[in-house]
């Protein structure tokens, strides 16, 4: 993607424009910015997905046994008949995990990179239907699917900013409106972190979130000083060779302390070990438990397959980042790092930095002597998968 292309969802800006005028600064509505993704999956697939035991589901009732009750699925077709007409939500997270090619809308954004990339949540509401007003602490578009939903925007919240009492949910006691639409189908929203939002059902109507993950700073933290406690082991110890003469033993004084905090810093001032440390954990699939289900293929099944126009996908549910030392890729996929033949380096960054792959985009690999190989071992763990188009 150019980053100076002007992109039509994003209401004529480029990228480059996005992200300096509205990432994380500022809310932006679009009209009609993804009319195709509307209609893409109904209420009811919606509900028979949140039956499922793998996937994570909630009903938000606003007038439940209390006040926003909140319920966890999995969920019965007994249970949705005994919703009310209205004034209750139901929400599934992961949604692309399941339908991949709903994972493809994500290379809008392509901007922004992976790494940075949470989940495709869709929510479904009837008239009323709602989460209450409240705020994230990530960047989210919100693309409306069927029906209307108004959204209103307030103010920057934060820990402190007062909540209701007596629900397990972060709503906010009170939203200053400063902006107050309504939505149709195939309009985008996009609402930077922190900013209080509440939409709320006009009709029967979908919500597909885009929302993106900012990994906690103390959680990187711990993963870098446990690299660097690794790598300095428990002979470095203090050294002070420029040490003068005391005039009140009893004092640690800021000069030794600036010399404490020289020294360990040093041991987290490394690249490499940053490296080491953090691009294992931002690769780590969203869910624990998570295993890819693998195809065992051999070489020239693959070749095949693609000869009769099957596309190559990325497990949508698994996530893929690489870094680049001294022109040297590393490729890691949930939380370990993936080997690869250095003569297929192209090949593996070119299936990295895209979620699907077409027979003509692979030409020049497919009679490459290790590239397909390589592949179809990753095929068999499951990390790409072969899609037929019938």
């Amino acid at each position: 993607m150019d980053a100076n292309t002007p992109l039509a969802y994003l209401g004529g800006l480029s990228a480059t424009e996005f992200l300096r005028d509205y990432w994380q600064k500022k809310p932006l509505l679009v009209r009609n910015a993804f009319p195709e993704l509307a209609y893409r999956l109904s209420p009811e697939d919606l509900m028979e997905l949140a039956q499922e035991e793998s996937a994570e589901s909630r009903l938000i009732l606003e007038k439940g046994k209390t006040p926003w009750e909140l319920r966890k699925g999995p969920f019965t077709p007994k249970q949705f008949k005994a919703l009310p007409k209205t004034h209750w939500t139901l929400l599934v997270q992961a949604v692309d995990h399941y339908l991949p090619e709903l994972s493809d809308y994500l290379d809008h954004f392509s901007f922004i990179p992976n790494w940075r990339i949470d989940d495709i949540m869709i929510s479904f509401a009837p008239e009323g239907g709602s989460v209450g007003p409240h705020y994230d602490q990530y960047d989210v578009f919100l693309i409306q699917g069927i029906g209307n939903r108004r959204w209103q925007l307030g103010q920057h919240c934060d820990e402190t900013t007062p909540r209701v009492q007596g629900t397990p949910l972060r709503i906010i006691e009170n939203i200053e409106v400063g902006f107050d639409e309504v939505l149709g189908p195939g309009d985008l929203l996009y609402v930077p972190p922190g900013l209080s939002h509440y939409g709320v059902a006009q009709n029967d109507c979908t919500t597909y979130s885009v929302g993106f993950r900012a990994p906690a700073l103390a959680h990187l933290l711990e993963r870098v000083v446990d690299v660097a406690l690794e790598n300095a082991g428990s002979t470095q110890l203090f050294a002070d060779t420029a040490r003068e003469a005391t005039q009140h033993p009893g004092e640690l004084t800021d000069k030794d302390l600036e010399a404490l905090r020289q020294q360990l810093m040093s041991l987290l001032d490394n690249r490499e070990a940053l490296r080491a440390a953090v691009a294992p954990f931002l690769s780590e699939a969203k869910y624990e438990d998570y295993e890819p289900q693998g195809e065992e293929f051999d070489v020239e099944e693959v070749r095949e397959a693609f000869t009769a126009g099957a596309l190559l996908r990325r497990d949508p549910a698994s996530r893929c980042l690489y870094t680049v030392q001294d022109d040297s890729p590393a490729l890691f996929i949930n939380g370990q790092e993936v080997d690869f033949p250095a003569g297929i380096t192209d090949f593996v960054l070119l299936l990295a930095n895209h979620r699907q792959l077409a027979a003509a985009e692979l030409k020049d690999w497919l009679e490459h002597g290790e590239a397909l190989p390589w592949l179809v071992e990753q095929l068999a763990v499951g990390y790409w998968f072969l899609d037929s188009i019938e």
